[in-house]
């Protein structure tokens, strides 16, 4: 048996396995044997057909599975033994069927593409110094979250059609360009409340409307672009929704009127505990700090996408793109159209040279993930997946749920990808430099707006 490489382009090379007779008969001829004592023929004795019968009828399937068996296992050893740091998976090429004949099986070769990750040269803490935006909580902030939590708490009552008090329970389903519903587009079960609109024409869309009417909004316009708001009420991470701009159906199920409820002793007990605040200023300042955490995770966001992008910059990463185009197509487990590669490949292209960084610093950091982390991380997704139904899950009915979650290999997958993430950027946000910004929320929307990846 043979190995060899051959440089076909940048960071691309092909593998070339190639076998002689001596190589694979031996386990073929075992095969043969190991087939022939289970082998039931009419006219033959169990296990006694002969070799020959055995060979003509079926020695070429066995054949190709044992040599696809062999053949795997010397590349995945090799890779391995020559510590080759390949992207994506080996992509098959075409057998030649001069060399390749099964019917007179002699010397095989078999080649496989493969990409090279490129070298990583990663000198922190970076020369440059960021900023860092601290988002002001203004009152009219607070006062539309205070307003948002009475509502949820005040008394409901069901009128036939809707006005600018009206609170919908409804569906949102994400549309496609073509305003037909998105292929696992985004749906999410949630309330709109008309007087939290920002947009004065979409509000009166929403006024006489009643139970079974469907409303096409874009949230995007309708919340002026605050992702949050849009995160919360598609009950989505807000990273994930951070550039959808799609419209949605909003099929309405129930029209609500509320009656806010009184900020007295007793509201403030069920939102904060018994006795934890006492008062309306207190309860603002809770809230306030409430919003500030939240916007935290909103400038966290941007500096972590500013750090990113100068990373890229200063270290110039080039991958193998025609060999991660051909595979995007070929060997993903859900092959991509040459179109969607097309429009998709330089957000890949972006993950992929940061998912490479990212597992640099995780390295060189001597970063750890236990159990504990994971099965934790587990907890959080399943409380946010039950949200308002979450104290009904006891002890013993969480740590089934969480044994059920663990058990999917993607679920796993996931969680260690997030905690590696979080981990990296809260050991990068420590050594660089920033410059504190205070600002509005509706000036850092326009500063994260104006904000373009230049790779």
């Amino acid at each position: 048996m043979n190995i060899s490489r051959e440089e076909i382009g940048t960071l691309n090379e092909v593998l070339k396995i190639k076998l002689i007779p001596e190589d694979y008969l031996p386990k073929f001829e075992t095969e043969l044997k190991k087939f022939q004592k289970t082998m039931n023929l009419p006219g033959f004795r169990p296990g006694h057909v002969p070799v020959g019968l055995i060979k003509k009828k079926y020695g070429k399937a066995i054949l190709i599975d044992e040599l696809n068996k062999m053949v795997s296992g010397t590349l995945e050893n090799y890779i391995n033994e020559q510590k080759l740091d390949i992207l994506g998976s080996p992509i098959p090429q075409p057998s030649d069927d001069l060399i390749n004949n099964w019917d007179e099986p002699g010397n095989f070769e078999f080649n496989f593409e493969i990409g090279l990750a490129p070298e990583i040269s990663l000198t922190l803490p970076p020369s440059k110094t960021f900023d860092q935006y601290e988002i002001i909580v203004d009152d009219e902030k607070v006062n539309q979250y205070v307003d948002d939590i009475r509502r949820k708490y005040g008394k409901f009552s069901n009128p036939e059609t809707s006005d600018a008090d009206t609170i919908f329970y409804g569906d949102f389903a994400e549309l496609d360009a073509e305003g037909n519903a998105k292929a696992e587009g985004i749906i999410s079960r949630s309330t709109l409340s008309v007087a939290s609109l920002k947009d004065a024409t979409i509000q009166k869309e929403f006024i006489g409307r009643k139970k079974g009417d469907v409303v096409k909004i874009n949230l995007v316009k309708a919340f002026n672009g605050d992702m949050d708001e849009i995160a919360h009420m598609l009950n989505q991470p807000v990273e994930k929704i951070q550039n959808n701009t799609s419209d949605f159906n909003f099929t309405i199920d129930t029209v609500n009127q509320v009656e806010l409820a009184d900020m007295n002793q007793e509201f403030f007990d069920k939102i904060y505990g018994a006795g934890l605040v006492s008062s309306v200023d207190e309860f603002r300042e809770r809230v306030r700090t409430e919003i500030a955490g939240v916007y935290v995770q909103d400038t966290d966001m941007k500096l972590k996408h500013d750090v990113e992008d100068h990373l890229l910059d200063e270290m110039g990463l080039q991958l193998p793109d025609n060999f991660l185009r051909k595979w995007l197509q070929t060997a993903v487990e859900q092959p991509m159209t040459e179109e969607q590669v097309e429009k998709e490949y330089n957000g890949y292209s972006r993950g992929m040279k940061l998912r490479l960084i990212e597992n640099r610093v995780f390295r060189d950091q001597n970063m750890q993930i236990s159990q504990d982390e994971i099965r934790d991380m587990a907890r959080q997704y399943i409380m946010h997946q039950f949200s308002g139904y979450a104290s009904a899950l006891t002890d013993d009915i969480m740590d089934s749920l969480i044994k059920r979650y663990l058990e999917k290999r993607e679920s796993v997958e996931r969680i260690i990808e997030t905690l590696s993430d979080r981990k990296v950027f809260n050991y990068l946000k420590s050594v660089i430099k920033t410059n504190t910004n205070k600002v509005t929320y509706d000036e850092f929307l326009k500063i994260a707006k104006n904000h373009q990846h230049k790779h």
